[in-house]
């Protein structure tokens, strides 16, 4: 799962200004040491009996489910990290076992593998900010790091007039602010998360350079962990180009009291030297069998076979995150593969790079297999492998579950699904069903986490997963996504719901 806080910090610095910080209470958890393997016992004593269904019996693998994540989160790939040599050793491994379990390839060309492309480029050095005015014989230099950190760099050097912004007062709104401004901009007090999140995205969208917010309490441990690392610079997927948009600012309060007795018109100068463009590559994995009836109506199933690999000597294994998804994808492909052919098409799809920003979802939508007017929903398997204490041991829980008349849908077929009981999470948005759910499609997130403290820490192994509850979640899906895919039933937005 995507995290709001780790390892798409830099990624999305914007969306943690806009949230004030809401989300970081929930996403800190204690650093712990590399664990052996067999750190702990595992928890599987109760597991079902492996049960391998015949022909006509579309039934749980109990033994294809271990061998697969004790592989994907074993040593042998070093916790899959995004875009390295080891996410292609995970997505050739289970493009094979999908072409074992009888799935013909859905990824062009006769392929089970899509390539994707991301290009990257690094700010270097210590990047700076300079404001100049008339009426100081010395420039006021701040530096990343220190006194400032800046994100969403585009493009610099850049050279931009001051104007400042008091939303205290009635009068400024987006309209006034000027064009190529370095816009720095003071809150009204007391306003709540939500409506500074609004507030600032009004002035995000401008047509500013530069937008210069203070930092807070609520911010304070996001500068901190901002300020180790250097700026972020959007990444581009596929073909796309470089927009432009503002670079973000983040100030200390006290640097902000500086910079706000300067004068507007003062110039503000951001230094920064960047890397050339790289490119590197992903690996998306898409399979499917084939309908009958309504082939042109696709079912799709998915998860993202990447984590993130190796981080200071350790290795972050990912068994549930999200090793779990994975192998219930897997899993429900070979039983369904066993089955009568559906009417609808089934497609799965394990994306790469998905904990950097959505990368291999983003990939396919540029570049999709199939039209993507003919996905009916998308299911993505996201953290399955423990049950959440929140819920009965039994249920699973649905992202976006308001959103749609999916998921009561589907508990009225059998699914033993409840609606998100996290919503503060923000978890409808953090996994790969949200790039798809905003190209309009019906695609939505079924998981068990439960915040459990191995969340992006290398003790997210194999012997922390609850086999008995993985094999549950997994079964008690074969049914209802073979009704779905054999229905007419064709999901729809609830009204004001669509992204």
């Amino acid at each position: 799962m995507k995290a709001v806080c780790r390892n798409c910090l830099f990624g999305f610095l914007w969306t943690l200004v806009l949230w004030l910080g809401t989300a970081l209470a929930a996403q800190e958890f204690a650093p712990s040491q590399a664990p052996s393997m067999s750190s702990r016992p595992a928890v599987h004593s109760h597991r079902p009996a492996v049960r391998d269904g015949g022909a006509a019996s579309p039934t749980l693998c109990a033994s294809c489910v271990k061998r697969n994540l004790e592989y994907l989160a074993g040593r042998a790939l070093n916790g899959r990290g995004s875009g390295t040599e080891d996410e292609h050793k995970a997505a050739n491994y289970i493009a094979e076992e999908l072409r074992a379990y009888g799935l013909a390839p859905a990824a062009g060309s006769s392929d089970y593998i899509q390539v994707g492309t991301l290009r990257s480029r690094e700010a270097v050095g210590n990047p700076t900010l300079t404001i100049a005015s008339a009426g100081n014989q010395k420039s006021l230099v701040l530096m990343h790091g220190q006194q400032i950190v800046m994100s969403e760099l585009s493009q610099a050097p850049i050279t931009a007039a001051l104007q400042k912004i008091d939303l205290s007062d009635e009068g400024n709104s987006a309209s006034t602010v000027a064009a190529s401004s370095a816009l720095l901009i003071k809150l009204k007090d007391g306003l709540s998360a939500d409506e500074a999140r609004q507030t600032l995205e009004l002035y995000r969208n401008s047509k500013a350079a530069i937008v210069i917010v203070a930092s807070s309490t609520y911010l304070q441990h996001m500068f901190d962990k901002l300020a180790q690392e250097p700026p972020h610079i959007p990444q581009l997927v596929g073909n796309e180009e470089p927009k432009a948009q503002s670079a973000i600012v983040l100030t200390r309060q006290e640097t902000f009291d500086q910079l706000w007795a300067e004068p507007d018109g003062a110039t503000v100068t951001l230094h920064a030297e960047l890397t050339p463009w790289k490119t590197t590559h992903t690996w998306n994995v898409l399979a499917k069998i084939e309908g009958t009836t309504a082939r042109d109506q696709i079912v799709l199933l998915s998860a993202h076979l990447d984590h993130l690999g190796m981080e200071n000597g350790q290795t972050y294994y990912g068994a549930d995150d999200d090793a779990s998804g994975t192998v219930a994808v897997m899993e429900l492909a070979r039983a369904l593969a066993k089955a009568p052919k559906p009417k609808r098409t089934l497609v799965v799809a394990l994306w790469g790079s998905e904990e950097q920003g959505l990368i291999g979802a983003r990939y396919f939508l540029q570049n999709p297999t199939f039209p993507l007017d003919d996905i009916v929903a998308n299911l993505e398997f996201e953290m399955i492998g423990r049950p959440d204490p929140k819920i009965k041991p039994d249920e699973l829980w649905l992202t976006g579950w308001d959103r749609t008349d999916l998921g009561p849908e589907l508990v009225q077929h059998g699914a033993k699904l409840v609606a998100d009981p996290r919503i503060g999470e923000q978890f409808f948005t953090r996994s790969d069903n949200y790039a798809l759910a905003e190209k309009g499609i019906i695609a939505q997130t079924v998981s068990s986490f439960g915040l459990h403290s191995d969340y992006h820490q290398p003790t997210d192994t194999v012997d922390k997963i609850d086999f008995a509850h993985l094999d549950r979640a997994i079964a008690s899906m074969i049914s209802p996504i073979t009704w779905l895919a054999n229905s007419d039933f064709k999901p729809e937005w609830v009204k004001g719901k669509k992204p």
